[in-house]
């Protein structure tokens, strides 16, 4: 495997995965021929087939409670795929030298200077929504361009680039770097004009618990704590600030929306998702769902009631993976789901590293704020977390300790 083609690869993915594609589609899914090959070629495609039978029973079971057979195997189809690519792309990053480093860095680079090319398109209507999302944020509040560049939406965006994102910031609080404070505007100002608060959140918290449990090696330097309640402080003085002098900014008045129950968004991708969840799988099975791909056909009319839609739109889905795993595969499904990623929270030993830790919080808590159950981003995510990537984070352990392990 030549580093040029990864290289080339990862940078169109991150950019361009959706781009021009139909909702749902992405050329990573077209290229299901290449994951199967790969597979076969390092003899991992039988043991990737054994992992495809639970999908096999729940079909089985699917069938017998009645679903539209074609849009059945579609979805079905789509997920299968993603567990070709899943596991084709965990072999190569665990079995061959792939500079990630280089990857992220010039993902970062690209992503700013692009970003800065978008800001201009701002005052060209006629092709501002190609890069920037035109989508109101929440209910009694004027129309804010959200940076999304390539991608369908700007929390889709920002969800990619929370990797990379975690990436820079971690490696500011646990080793000396060189111009930190660039690294830090170079990718934090993009999330900034994504103003995904799902994804801001969610690196908030993440990054506050990952500190939590890494307290004494963050402020085992006087400098670096100085440095950390400098930073703590200017941040929260620049909110108070703002608070006072913008109250009627967008951020605070989305914040207020947010705590007062009239942000839809925020509804619709938390409790609200729940209960629709709950409703739909009802229709079939609380324990097995409904069954993927039958969501517009037998449970429209049922979101479309609960949301009093004014204006309904073609795609009907529950913007929350979740939830949408409870709605498809039922609370079996669900079960299912927590117990693998706690599992392989403990097999890969995460814990043993601090930017896999950050990441595998912030996916854990997102999954239950956005996403969906075919979201490429997010498997991604799980593949950075479950994989033995950036040792240089590992903390360090005695002699007698173990590596961490593969599955």
């Amino acid at each position: 495997i030549r580093h040029g083609w990864v290289w080339v690869f990862s940078l169109l993915i991150f950019f361009f995965n959706y781009f021009l594609l139909p909702g749902g589609l992405s050329y990573v899914l077209l290229l299901t021929p290449l994951w199967i090959y790969l597979l076969y070629a390092t003899n991992r495609l039988k043991t990737t087939l054994v992992l495809l039978l639970p999908l096999v029973i729940y079909a089985f079971i699917h069938l017998l409670n009645g679903v539209n057979v074609g849009y059945y195997f579609v979805s079905l189809s789509m997920i299968s795929a993603l567990v070709f690519f899943v596991f084709a792309v965990y072999f190569l990053v665990n079995n061959y030298p792939i500079n990630l480093d280089v990857i992220f860095r010039d993902i970062a680079i690209l992503n700013f200077i692009l970003t800065v090319g978008c800001l201009p398109l701002l005052f060209l209507p006629a092709i501002r929504e190609t890069v920037w999302y035109m989508v109101p944020l929440t209910d009694n509040l004027r129309l804010i361009p959200r940076l999304k560049l390539f991608a369908s939406e700007a929390a889709h965006y920002s969800f990619l680039f929370a990797p990379i994102a975690i990436y820079f910031y971690s490696r500011v609080l646990f080793f000396k770097v060189s111009n930190p404070l660039l690294a830090l505007v170079i990718v934090t100002v993009p999330l900034i004009l994504s103003f995904s608060l799902g994804v801001l959140l969610g690196l908030a918290i993440s990054g506050l618990l990952t500190c939590c449990v890494y307290f004494n090696r963050i402020f085992a330097s006087r400098s670096k704590r100085m440095g950390v309640v400098l930073t703590a402080l200017g941040l929260s003085g620049l909110f108070i600030l703002a608070f006072y002098l913008f109250p009627g900014n967008p951020l605070f008045f989305r914040i207020h929306n947010i705590f007062n129950g009239h942000d839809t968004s925020a509804r619709g991708r938390t409790y609200e998702a729940f209960i629709l969840a709950n409703k739909i799988a009802a229709l079939k099975s609380y324990w097995w769902g409904i069954g993927p791909g039958q969501l517009k056909l037998i449970a429209r009319d049922l979101v479309i009631q609960y949301y009093y839609y004014f204006k309904i739109p073609e795609t009907i889905r529950i913007p929350n993976a979740a939830a949408e795993t409870i709605a498809y595969f039922g609370y079996f499904g669900f079960a299912i789901r927590m117990l693998t990623e706690l599992y392989l929270f403990v097999r890969t030993r995460v814990y043993a590293n601090p930017y896999r830790l950050w990441l595998f919080l912030f996916v854990f808590i997102y999954q239950f704020t956005g996403s969906y159950i075919t979201n490429v981003s997010e498997y991604i995510i799980w593949i950075l977390v479950f994989s033995n990537v950036f040792p240089e984070y590992a903390r360090s352990f005695s002699s007698s300790s173990k590596p961490s392990k593969q599955l």
